[in-house]
């Protein structure tokens, strides 16, 4: 395969919500753990949409005013930077305001990529250059996400990257049809809050696509990690 494989990995409750009260409470701890736990076993690539990124990863305001645009395009910037895991950041418009060049998560320092499209201003990219960030140009509007895994496989030595959400990003993943397994950590508590989000937003698309079941584990604490692949 000449592109990044795609699992998506979520923990969620037991009616599929993928935030919420419950997660902090000690009788997840088991489930929690072991979803931050597997995440770098089952690939090298952490990765998540904008709306998470810049809730966990990079919650900085950079003002962009001060950077120069000389000589900069909409072309992938790749420097020579080696990394034993990556976090990848799925940022269309460039909202992501790094204030460190990596992401500390699952015991892991994955240095940053940034895929954006032509929406991203020069301005960021020049941020990104100044911050050692590498980035790919994926489409002028819409990121190209076939195109994104092609990249990330062929500059960084990504065979797999696993997706944690949010919702939108995992459902435009699924709507692409680039969604190679589905990895879903159940703790052992229900949420019961409707408004929020489950694994995947769509936007009330049905995708037709078929999985099967790979792998059913019980956890200590309840929980269960179900995986699926596609059929």
């Amino acid at each position: 395969m000449d592109r990044a494989k795609v699992i998506i990995h979520m923990y969620t409750s037991i009616d599929g919500k993928i935030d919420g009260d419950w997660m902090d409470l000690p009788g997840c701890k088991v489930s929690g753990d072991y979803y931050d736990n597997i995440l770098f076993q089952m690939g090298n690539a952490n990765a998540n949409g904008s709306n998470t990124v810049v809730m966990y990863a990079a919650k900085g305001h950079p003002d962009l005013s001060k950077y120069k645009t000389d000589g900069i395009e909409y072309e992938d910037w790749v420097p020579n930077i080696k990394s034993e895991t990556w976090y990848v950041s799925f940022d269309r418009k460039g909202r992501a305001g790094w204030e460190k060049n990596y992401f500390e998560y699952g015991g892991k320092k994955s240095r940053a990529i940034e895929v954006i499209t032509k929406l991203a201003s020069k301005e960021y990219m020049a941020f990104l250059r100044s911050m050692e960030i590498p980035y790919i140009v994926c489409g002028d509007d819409e990121i190209n996400f076939e195109e994104s895994l092609i990249k990330i496989k062929k500059y960084f030595g990504i065979d797999t990257m696993v997706l944690g959400g949010g919702a939108l990003i995992n459902g435009a993943f699924l709507k692409a049809g680039l969604v190679d397994e589905i990895s879903i950590v159940i703790g052992p508590y229900v949420s019961g809050d409707t408004g929020i989000k489950d694994t995947f937003d769509t936007n009330h698309a049905f995708v037709n696509q078929l999985f099967k079941v790979k792998q059913v584990k019980q956890l200590d604490d309840g929980g269960i990690h179900l995986i699926y692949e596609k059929s």
